[in-house]
């Protein structure tokens, strides 16, 4: 059972058994924090309707295993001990999926052949002195952390669009980037044409020196996207 999450806080003072020993990681410097939530639907002509799609598309509660903020803590799951960058990166992202369905074997197939620019992965650790790319953006660093558009045909569809920057990511102050796209497979592979509809939340949630490793089994988090936010609508009419 999932333990209720305010998105303000990013938990509640309950989640975790008080006597629960936790292995902590220390970073070589502070780590900044992303939470990102992410909302992709892959369809084919039946679904031309907005009305057959509106459930799909609309943001649920969301239960969470990808890691929280507690008492002003970083809580992250166990399987980002295998990512080599952990202990020396500068940004960690925690990445909840709207409907997790969407990586079920019987939509697997759906989703490749648009691209499956997305995968179940909890968290990522960048370095921002690099080139980093996060689904179908791209990760800078300005005067802030910007997030600019990583345009593929595969990734979004048509119509094409051009790479550029989208915005800025400021702490507490959630971005929504909605976007749409087209793939024809008829000609080349005699596939039906298919639709994709992505919808991301970002939010830069903190900076943190350390964070404590949640080992299997433990409660998902429920956690509910911000009201709050900037969105920026890349959205095209595809019919």
């Amino acid at each position: 059972m999932a333990r209720k999450i305010c998105l303000s806080k990013y938990a509640t003072k309950h989640m975790l058994p008080v006597k629960m020993k936790l292995q902590e990681i220390t970073f070589s410097r502070p780590v900044k924090v992303f939470q990102v939530f992410r909302n992709i639907n892959v369809y084919g002509k039946t679904k031309k309707s907005y009305d057959d799609r509106k459930d799909i598309m609309s943001w649920s509660e969301i239960h969470s295993k990808g890691g929280h903020i507690l008492e002003n803590e970083l809580y992250l799951p166990m399987q980002i001990l295998k990512n080599p960058d952990l202990k020396t990166c500068d940004l960690i992202t925690i990445e909840d999926d709207n409907q997790p369905q969407a990586f079920t074997a019987a939509n697997l197939r759906f989703t490749k052949i648009i691209g499956s620019n997305s995968t179940p992965d909890y968290n990522h650790c960048f370095h921002l002195t690099r080139s980093n790319k996060l689904d179908i953006f791209e990760i800078r660093v300005g005067v802030h952390i910007e997030i600019h558009l990583l345009y593929g045909y595969f990734e979004v569809g048509i119509p094409k669009r051009l790479n550029f920057k989208l915005c800025d990511i400021k702490m507490n102050k959630p971005v929504e980037i909605k976007i749409n796209g087209k793939t024809d497979f008829s000609l080349s592979s005699r596939r039906a044409r298919v639709f994709k509809e992505q919808d991301y939340i970002i939010e830069y949630i903190g900076d943190f020196d350390k964070c404590k490793i949640l080992k299997e089994p433990y409660e998902p988090t429920l956690k509910q996207v911000p009201t709050n936010r900037k969105v920026i609508d890349l959205m095209k009419p595809l019919w």
